[in-house]
């Protein structure tokens, strides 16, 4: 007898299940709606996440070009090599299904991972055979792509392509577009241009400062896949196009750019340097900047790699892994540094201009004004020297610049008053940064005028108490010669888009007038004469009217690692021509550590920053088309441009060699001359020696050039004339008193042709 529920116990159970269908109803539908309706887009995302593919096509970064349109850096095609663990996973998924005796003896996703893992640690450096397979095969389940290298050159993909073609390994090994910066010019303008990191932003120099303008918008293309990762037709792939990044062009010069690294490279290895050396030739008028550098630098293309010779050595000596790896890490990012703009020092007695063009134009001083040095000034009871071991005695205002006396700016600085001079201080722009477009400009550090008291108001006035940066100390000197206008810096003069439409210009902007037309125009004549006086300073170039200062400061702030020597910065600030000035070069060189053949540490700026900056100006003038025009006086000193007298009859060629001034040295017994030296063209000195040879066989006389660094004119003159050797007095203070031999284009110990002109540079070590 079968058992039947009575129609109460079905109404109480329908009681029960009613409810809970309906509730169970409901749930489906309210997420059937959510996932329909409200969260229809995540879900169409992850359906599209499973479903569509996407490549991305990056934009090209824009390039960079210096004044002239000469390319500095661009980006390239290269390629990401990508492969496809799912692929993998999915191969061993089918041959886990198989029956044994179905599976053959290599399985086919076995055979795929040793021939892709074979390909790529074959083609690509630093990818290893086990980082390969790794690659393949790690979370495949999950994975639809894994990056195996970046920035890869087309041969190298193009042959990995070809031999997975071989392979037949389908989609497993693929690419992606990418693009890789490079920098044809390598060193040059390292520090200004800067760089970018590996996900291609700038992150140094205006490729930082710029980064919106040149990296542009990456596009990108959608497509449909298959489980196994393939692409497959589909009505609606959509591409949007990349944008490619603007294009800079600097207002740097790489002509220019290369005369001053290579000179003050000169300077840094002759002095053996410790902390770097900058340098800045800007448009006095405008503030564009011409060339900037910092040396030692580095080449943009390798910048890990430590350029420092010393920083290398200071390495070398570190054994801890921690220790090498911290102070590797210092060091390297010491040398991306712009020190020009990064890094503030006492600006030392280049900082008189401004103190004496505010002092003038005040009228608290005149051109006529004396002051009195006695080698040392009692300041509110503290004893301040002169950088000079004697008295200067009573001085005017030229004269006071010329010897850079700080006794005598400091009794400048006195009349001045502290108010009027920190008035000046900021109205100079040395309390703020300059504006320039470079990343990582520092601040000054400077005494407030609420702070200032005599001694502070005197080692002010000669530039040994403030720390500024060398561009803020070269934008002020330019106002105090061009007029008085203070500008702002800029390396960039125009931004371009990819179809070579300019998008920006930038304007020269001017701040403010800081002193008078007139003012700057008796500054302009004082500081020419520093240049020009007594027969010529260290900075003197012939043929040239050029306007200079020197400066020379202590680092009161820091001693060397053994603290029982002193440290200092020497600098040159020149511009030219100096009665209507066009350019301005600021070299500054910090911690020279040479010595002269007493011992003696040589660091003044007139001796240690001048040949960097005459070296320059003569090479850069002329390609700027100021050309030399030359004194009466000036052209004796220049010489004779030598004539061939080769062939000529060797009483003709004395006769014509004679009727210049010249002396004459016949070798052999011919009658004709075969050669002679100096050869054709030569500017030689008058009175100066030419040797000539007479005979088809002859053997040239050589002679050895002695050391002359060190020694007075008239001593110089005997040793090379006595050594056969002509002597020429080149460019600085040959006539000053107590001038000394600093350079000569022959080094010391070499083996050369009698007759050959020996150039020698002096210097004296005034203008402190």
């Amino acid at each position: 007898m079968s058992y039947q529920p009575t129609n109460k116990m079905r109404f109480k159970l329908n009681l029960i299940v009613l409810p809970v269908f309906l509730a169970f109803t409901g749930w489906i539908l309210v997420n059937l709606f959510r996932t329909s309706i409200t969260d229809n887009n995540k879900y169409q995302a992850l359906a599209n996440e499973n479903q569509f593919g996407s490549t991305i096509v990056k934009a090209n970064r824009g390039s960079i070009y210096d004044a002239n349109g000469k390319i500095l850096a661009q980006s390239a095609t290269v390629y990401s090599i990508i492969v496809n663990p799912n692929l993998i996973y999915q191969q061993q998924q089918k041959e886990a299904k198989l029956d044994e005796d179905e599976l053959p003896d290599v399985l086919e996703s076995e055979r795929m991972i040793d021939a892709a893992a074979t390909i790529l640690s074959e083609e690509l450096s630093g990818v290893s055979y086990e980082d390969a397979v790794k690659k393949l095969t790690e979370d495949g389940a999950s994975r639809r792509w894994a990056s195996v290298k970046k920035s890869v050159e087309k041969p190298v993909a193009d042959k990995i392509f070809a031999r997975a073609s071989e392979e037949e390994l389908g989609n497993l090994i693929y690419s992606e577009l990418d693009t890789k910066r490079y920098y044809p010019q390598g060193e040059l303008a390292a520090a200004v241009i800067g760089f970018t990191n590996y996900d291609g932003d700038g992150i140094y120099g205006v490729e930082s400062y710029y980064n919106d303008y040149l990296k542009g918008v990456d596009g990108k293309i959608i497509s449909a896949t298959d489980g196994m990762g393939n692409e497959m037709p589909y009505k609606n792939d959509k591409m949007y196009e990349a944008q490619d990044g603007n294009s800079l062009y600097l207002t740097i010069d790489m002509t220019l750019q290369s005369y001053v690294e290579k000179y003050l490279e000169q300077q840094v290895n002759a002095h053996y340097v410790q902390n770097r050396a900058c340098a800045i030739m800007m448009e006095v008028n405008t503030g564009a900047i011409l060339a900037m550098a910092s040396t030692p630098g580095f080449n943009i293309n390798d910048r890990n790699s430590l350029y420092n010779p010393a920083d290398v050595a200071k390495l070398s000596l570190l054994t801890d892994e921690e220790e090498y790896n911290e102070m590797y890490a210092t060091l390297r990012e010491q040398q991306w540094k712009n020190k020009a703009i990064t890094e503030l020092y006492f600006p030392g007695s280049v900082f008189k201009v401004v103190t004496g063009s505010s002092a003038l134009e005040e009228k608290v001083i005149s051109l006529n004004s004396t002051f009195n040095c006695g080698q040392v000034i009692d300041v509110a009871g503290e004893e301040i020297h002169c950088w000079s071991t004697y008295s200067h005695g009573t001085q005017d205002f030229t004269t006071a610049m010329t010897n850079s006396c700080n006794p005598a700016f400091i009794q400048i600085g006195q009349l001045l008053g502290k108010n009027k001079f920190y008035e000046y201080f900021k109205a100079y722009g040395l309390t703020e940064p300059t504006g320039i477009d470079l990343p990582g400009e520092a601040d000054s550090i400077y005494i407030d005028t609420r702070e200032y008291g005599p001694v502070e108001l005197a080692s002010s006035s000669f530039g040994q108490t403030n720390k500024i940066t060398p561009l803020q100390m070269v934008t002020a000197y330019a106002a105090v010669v061009n007029g008085g206008y203070l500008v702002t810096p800029y390396v960039v003069s125009k931004i371009v888009d990819p179809n070579g439409n300019v998008i920006k210009t930038t304007e020269p902007s001017i701040k403010r007038q800081v002193i008078s037309e007139e003012t700057s125009a008796q500054m302009r004549q004082v500081l020419e004469s520093v240049v020009n006086t007594k027969g010529g300073s260290n900075a003197y170039i012939k043929g040239y009217d050029i306007g200079g200062k020197s400066g020379t400061s202590q680092k009161i702030d820091k001693t060397n690692e053994t603290g029982d020597e002193e440290l200092y910065v020497s600098s040159y600030c020149a511009f030219a021509p100096a009665d209507d000035p066009e350019v301005i070069l600021l070299v500054m060189v910090d911690e020279p550590k040479a010595r002269d053949q007493n011992g003696s540490l040589m660091y003044y700026g007139s001796i240690v920053a001048v040949p960097a900056v005459t070296n320059v100006l003569k090479e850069a003038l002329p390609y700027l088309g100021y050309y030399p025009e030359y004194t009466e006086e000036e052209l004796k000193s220049l010489g004779v441009s030598l004539p061939s007298v080769e062939g000529e009859s060797v009483d003709i060629a004395k006769e014509t060699l004679e009727s210049q001034s010249l002396q004459v040295t016949v070798v052999g017994d011919g009658n004709k001359v075969v050669a002679q030296v100096p050869q054709r063209g030569s500017s030689i000195p008058r009175n100066g020696k030419v040797i000539l040879y007479t005979e088809e066989n002859y053997e040239t006389q050589y002679v050895t050039v002695p050391n002359i660094i060190g020694y007075g004119l008239s001593d110089v003159n005997y040793l090379l004339t006595n050594a056969d050797l002509n002597f020429k007095v080149g460019d600085g203070a040959a006539n000053q008193s107590g001038a000394i031999a600093y350079s000569q284009n022959y080094a010391e110990g070499s083996i050369v042709p009698a007759g050959t002109i020996i150039e020698v540079t002096f210097v004296t070590k005034d203008q402190g």
